[in-house]
């Protein structure tokens, strides 16, 4: 295993008032060094979803919202979140913060850079082929096409370089309508079948509201489900299978050469009402905090790990996992997940089967609160990362380069993330780590990656940009 810290160093603030202080200690980490969010939503926003009042603040604050926002009246005293109450105020009052170097703040995009980036082994330049709302996914399809998913509910088409302005009629869109408010994406990721060309199957992940779980907090019903497109036209649309999870935050698809379908999924809270060893990502009769596997048809494969275990969720594949943010085969066929930790932890891991990667009981990382808790990273029996970084950079995207476009990144994994805005090159020696280099930084928060038929590299930001890196001249 390597320990690896992302190129840009941690922001801090400027110690300028105990206050800052206890902002940077406590509220960075999700909420960014200058309040314009990250894994939490953005403090410098006008308007905040439980109020902006000062008492509405310290209420917040005092009493959190489950799951995404802790609870600090325990941790700080009432003068102390009255002074960080006054502190948000002049601050989103005030010119945006920079750190104590005077450069931007690692957490602030800088955009699609101009000319040429040069690597160790590329030069390139990045090009925006299409903008669309918020999206999560991206597939390339057949006749120079490209299908897009946004997270509100609609599939849009890019035709040769061009948005059509119409979305796919007909197409799967999932339920808004009483999504937990912290997973307000009916619409998820997007995948074709290895034999598309001859099948035209079209893969697509949505989310509707489904039951309660243990603590009262709403859950999802993911249905995967497949289709093929007519012109714009969905058709064909079937159910593949529906699951029950804990949040949609890392809902990702993959095939093998085999046709099998993978598919992560999320459980990232950690204050769970019982031991960390009988949370769902470790109980077997659980689909959370998964790798799950299934036929191209949604059947059980006869070989996946636990089938037949009368207390195992039949369709797992692998287990302990908390926010598999990416699933990626290299090019001898073995699986590989990017995971998003809390602070700290997050990993690069070597999917196999039946194996334990260990949340929420190993861990590298640490709650979002003030509970002096030490990490946990290492166990009999649980799977090590190939890399855990520290601090955490959010990671997001993961694809293996095999393309022509650009020969030097030839086997290399591309890796990307969403609070440090890099694209990371890693050039693995089995399950070790022997060259590590960004080759893109602050362009925007990475959702999406693959490696279009041009072996070019192309993006989907957070803001809606599908971008390629392209080899320069």
């Amino acid at each position: 295993m390597l320990l690896a810290a992302p190129s840009f160093a941690s922001a801090q603030l400027v110690a300028v008032s105990p206050a800052a202080q206890k902002y940077g200690e406590m509220c960075a980490g999700c909420h960014g060094v200058e309040m314009r969010g990250g894994q939490g939503p953005a403090l410098a926003d006008p308007t905040w979803l439980h109020g902006s009042s000062d008492e509405e603040v310290a209420r917040s604050i005092r009493q959190g919202f489950r799951p995404s926002m802790p609870a600090f009246g325990g941790a700080l005293s009432e003068p102390d979140i009255k002074a960080l109450v006054d502190y948000l105020r002049e601050t989103r009052a005030a010119k945006p913060m920079r750190n104590n170097t005077g450069l931007r703040e690692a957490y602030e995009p800088t955009g699609v850079p101009r000319g040429v980036v040069r690597t160790e082994r590329a030069s390139f330049r990045v090009e925006k082929v299409a903008q669309v709302d918020t999206p999560y996914a991206f597939a390339f399809l057949s006749g120079n096409r490209i299908l897009i998913t946004e997270v509100a509910g609609r599939m849009r088409v890019v035709e040769n370089g061009r948005l059509r302005p119409e979305p796919v009629a007909g197409a799967p869109t999932g339920v808004l309508a009483g999504l937990p408010r912290t997973n307000k994406r009916p619409l998820l990721d997007v995948i074709t079948h290895p034999d598309y060309r001859i099948n035209g199957w079209i893969y697509v992940a949505t989310a509707r509201a489904d039951k309660p779980d243990a603590t009262g907090e709403m859950t999802n019903l993911i249905t995967i489900s497949r289709g093929r497109l007519r012109g714009n036209q969905w058709v064909d649309g079937e159910t593949v299978m529906e699951f029950n999870s804990q949040s949609t935050n890392a809902l990702r698809m993959a095939f093998d050469s085999s046709r099998h379908l993978y598919i992560g999924t999320p459980e990232s809270r950690r204050d769970h009402p019982m031991p960390l060893a009988l949370s769902p990502a470790q109980d077997l009769a659980s689909p959370w905090g998964k790798i799950l596997r299934m036929s191209d048809d949604g059947r059980v494969p006869p070989d996946n790990p636990f089938l037949g275990r009368k207390d195992a969720y039949p369709y797992i594949w692998a287990y302990g996992l908390r926010e598999p943010l990416t699933l990626a085969f290299d090019r001898t066929g073995e699986l590989w997940s990017s995971e998003n930790g809390p602070r700290g932890g997050d990993e690069f891991n070597h999917i196999r089967p039946g194996r334990n990667y260990g949340w929420p009981v190993v861990t590298w990382g640490h709650p979002y609160d003030a509970r002096l808790q030490a990490s946990n990273p290492e166990q009999p029996g649980v799977e090590p990362p190939v890399i855990s970084f520290a601090p955490s950079p959010a990671l997001s995207v993961l694809t293996f380069y095999e393309g022509d476009a650009f020969p030097g990144w030839k086997g290399a994994a591309l890796l990307g993330s969403m609070k440090q805005m890099e694209l990371y090159r890693v050039v693995l020696d089995g399950d070790r780590a022997v060259v590590q280099e960004t080759v893109l930084r602050g362009v925007d928060r990475l959702r999406d990656i693959d490696v279009g038929p041009d072996g070019y590299v192309y993006l989907l930001t957070d803001s809606g940009f599908l971008i390629r890196l392209v080899p320069d001249a």
